[in-house]
């Protein structure tokens, strides 16, 4: 895993999403998104869930389940939470707009457009006093979308705006349904 490669590639998206965009669909072969951009920041997530519970509480003995317990919710939220929205983009693009199926494509764009989501996260949880910044980052995801929308797929210029909100909501909404089907259950069986 190159995390160098990885921070440029979510740092491109962030500051300039159209040339990021270009980049990634001209790669050959097609980069594996999953072990190359998503799995890496999930895990930086749960680490920085981890570290922050630490921080907070200390490290003493009893801190050590419930910080676990928070780092396993946000790893699953932001794990199935892909893999949801992945399926949601795919089943979107064919009933909505009549593209063909491809979940490899479909898995590319959501998961380099969850790329605000999964910094929203990591920083989020180190920094929870700035509130706005994580959902300023999880509006940005509908610019990311529209650009990508733009450069990756044929979208009528009168439902792109549709496409990318729709998308949008798809990719911050998924990980939270799941955050809170997996806080629900461990509470019931917990």
């Amino acid at each position: 895993m190159n995390y160098k490669e990885l921070f440029k590639r979510l740092y491109s998206l962030l500051v300039r999403p159209k040339a990021a965009w270009t980049e990634i669909t001209v790669e050959t072969p097609r980069r594996d998104v999953m072990g190359n951009f998503v799995y890496p920041l999930i895990a930086l997530c749960g680490l920085s869930v981890l570290l922050s519970a630490f921080i907070r509480n200390g490290l003493e003995r009893s801190v050590y389940q419930p910080a676990l317990m928070e780092m396993c919710s946000s790893c699953i939220a932001l794990f199935g939470g892909f893999f949801l929205a992945a399926w949601l983009f795919d089943t979107l693009r064919q009933r909505v707009f009549g593209h063909a199926p491809d979940m490899a494509g479909s898995q590319a764009f959501v998961g380099y457009s969850m790329g605000a989501v999964f910094l929203a996260e990591f920083l989020f949880v180190l920094f929870p006093q700035y509130f706005i910044f994580w959902g300023l980052l999880r509006i940005y995801v509908v610019y990311v979308v529209w650009e990508g929308s733009d450069v990756c797929f044929v979208i009528p210029d009168d439902k792109r705006m549709l496409f990318a909100a729709a998308t949008a909501a798809i990719v911050v909404l998924s990980p939270a349904v799941i955050r809170v089907l997996f806080n629900t259950l461990s509470n019931i069986l917990g």
